[in-house]
């Protein structure tokens, strides 16, 4: 499909890497080689799927002279632009905004800007950077938005960046038969280790692996040489459709529609080695059918002793809670755990949340708490520093969620925490003298409900005229640009 400039396109697809060619493709053949200069810009949630973007735009464009650059760290991504300026970069919104701010990228070339996946590109919050990024971006670019799911949210920044945009709709989800499927989530680095203990576990009589790709077939080709199976005999292959009487189907890669997951899985039991981030994508490919997490062995007999009103608990939460930034926090654990190993951990750090507000809960039931265990040992209480924190009231802290972070990032107990004072736009906490040092190292950074948080020592005369303001919407800063916001 031909994109011109200034053209707006919107694909709904499934979130697989597989598929990136397919809304790539007519954008990177309108790069000129010859022509110095940022012509295409693809802006992604993360460095994983810049990578996979970059990756992708490689094979396209084969051995043409074309300079592509992946800007995974933005420090590295400086030192090449000024060695040698891209033709096709790739980046987060938040990467590309600090390269535009370091004056190490210019986007007044470029002809093209592609936005995928866009609705994972607002749960991590990135909306802020990239509605800065696009003021910068000429009018007449050709705009490209990608998207597994149309929501709400998704519409609204298509009608702000790619109004009136050519609709391409991948039938994923198009009606007919339901086929049930087990997912096991995995980094995509790990599916190949995955892949091996499903067939350890499941020792199939008979099985196909299915691909997409010319390099998922080599690499599930040589890992099935390496466990036996070679030869026109072999029980397990690679292959794209299910014969009559498969037992097993493992989807490597992930199936682009409704219809190409029905052939590959014929009427075999269908196991899908999955990123987190591709589970709604396959919902949708699953057309209604039972959609079910496969436990390996080894991890269900570790997670055995979870209680059931915790399973329960967590049941209502997937069922009636939206969890997609959550998801995407995880998803780079599975590259070293199992997922029921991470949600363990998640259980344990719950676990302990709950015990730091329990020791909370006893004080008044006002917006100001007062944690003071020495004090109700009959002990004196030693000396305290006051800290400074860049989150409260309107950011829905609560008291818990401190002692939480302070628990667990700089490893101190409640008996080290004393008063708590939550305003509007800030929070200030006393700590034991001799650990606030330790404190400000190992919260500086972290996530607080969602916000990244600044702490330091208090003083008053540092704090913000409008820290005590009624919470509400914050202003909008300027874009930084004398052309003003542009779409």
């Amino acid at each position: 499909m031909e994109v011109s400039r200034g053209q707006n396109v919107v694909y709904q697809m499934p979130h697989d890497w597989a598929s990136i060619a397919q809304f790539l493709e007519p954008l990177v053949a309108r790069v000129d080689a010859a022509q110095n200069g940022l012509q295409l810009l693809v802006v992604t949630p993360d460095a994983e799927v810049a990578a996979a973007a970059s990756a992708s735009a490689v094979r396209l464009l084969g051995s043409t002279d074309v300079q592509i650059i992946a800007a995974t760290a933005a420090p590295r991504a400086a030192r090449l632009l000024e060695l040698r300026p891209a033709q096709v970069l790739t980046g987060s919104a938040s990467t590309l905004l600090e390269l535009v701010r370091g004056s190490a990228l210019k986007l007044d070339t470029v002809r093209a800007v592609c936005i995928a996946w866009a609705e994972e590109l607002l749960a991590r919050g990135e909306d802020a950077s990239l509605e800065l990024l696009m003021a910068e971006i000429p009018k007449d670019a050709a705009r490209v938005v990608v998207a597994a799911a149309l929501t709400p949210s998704v519409e609204a920044l298509i009608e702000r960046y790619a109004r009136r945009a050519r609709r391409v709709v991948s039938p994923a989800a198009e009606s007919g038969e339901a086929t049930p499927v087990q997912y096991l989530t995995v980094a995509p680095q790990g599916r190949l280790t995955a892949l091996r203990r499903v067939l350890d576990d499941q020792d199939p009589a008979s099985a196909v692996v299915f691909v997409r790709e010319e390099a998922s077939e080599a690499e599930v080709a040589s890992l099935l040489r390496s466990l036996g199976y070679s030869g026109a005999t072999a029980a397990v292959r690679v292959g794209r459709a299910a014969a009559p009487g498969t037992a097993l189907v493992v989807l490597f890669d992930l199936p682009a529609t409704h219809a190409e997951l029905r052939e590959a899985a014929g009427s075999a039991a269908t196991i899908a080695l999955v990123q987190p981030r591709q589970l709604e994508s396959l919902r949708a490919l699953a057309g209604g059918g039972a959609l079910r997490s496969y436990a390996l062995p080894e991890a269900g007999r570790r997670a055995r002793t979870r209680e059931s009103t915790l399973r329960d608990e967590l049941r209502g939460v997937i069922a009636d809670q939206p969890i997609e930034r959550e998801i995407l926090a995880l998803e780079p654990l599975l590259a070293d755990f199992d997922g029921v190993e991470i949600a363990a951990a998640a259980l344990k750090l719950l676990e302990r949340e709950r015990s730091a507000a329990q020791a909370v809960s006893a004080s008044a039931p006002s917006v100001q708490a007062t944690v003071q265990p020495r004090e109700s040992r009959g002990g004196p209480r030693g000396t305290m520093t006051k800290l400074f924190v860049t989150v409260g009231e309107r950011d829905n802290v609560r008291p818990a969620d401190l002692v939480g972070a302070i628990a667990n990032q700089a490893g101190l107990t409640s008996a080290s925490v004393g008063k708590i004072d939550i305003r509007q736009s800030h929070s200030t906490v006393e700590v034991a003298a001799d650990s606030a040092d330790t404190v400000i190292e190992r919260i500086n950074g972290t996530t607080i409900r969602g916000r990244r948080v600044v702490v330091r020592r208090d003083d008053e005369s540092r704090r913000p005229r409008s820290s005590d303001r009624p919470a509400g919407p914050r202003p909008r800063r300027d874009a930084g640009s004398s052309r003003g916001n542009r779409r």
